[in-house]
C-alpha cells in the first residue's frame, strides 16, 4: 500500500475537448497539454478559453479526486470540517 502522500501526488486528471487535451495535477497545475490540426485551425482567443475551460474542469475532478483519497484516511467524524 503506498502511503497518503504519494497516493495524493499521484493524482491527476485529463479533460478533452475541440482538438485540445489538459491533464492537471491536484493543485490544478496544468501538466499536459497537447492539440490536434483541429484545436490549432481556431481563433488564438477561443483557444485559450477552451484551454481555461478544460484546465479549470481538470482541477476540479483533481480537487475531487484528492479529497476521495482523503476520506479514505480521515474519521468519519472529522468529515465535517
Amino acid at each position: 500500500m503506498t502511503g497518503l502522500g504519494e497516493r495524493l501526488d499521484a493524482v491527476r486528471r485529463e479533460t478533452s475537448a475541440s482538438g485540445v487535451t489538459v491533464v492537471v495535477d491536484l493543485h490544478g497545475k496544468l501538466v499536459d497539454l497537447s492539440f490536434t490540426r483541429e484545436a490549432l485551425d481556431l481563433r488564438p482567443t477561443e483557444l485559450a478559453g477552451i484551454v481555461r475551460r478544460l484546465t479549470d474542469e481538470a482541477a476540479d475532478a483533481a480537487l475531487a479526486e484528492g479529497m476521495a483519497v482523503l476520506a479514505d484516511v480521515v474519521p468519519a467524524n472529522l468529515h465535517a470540517f
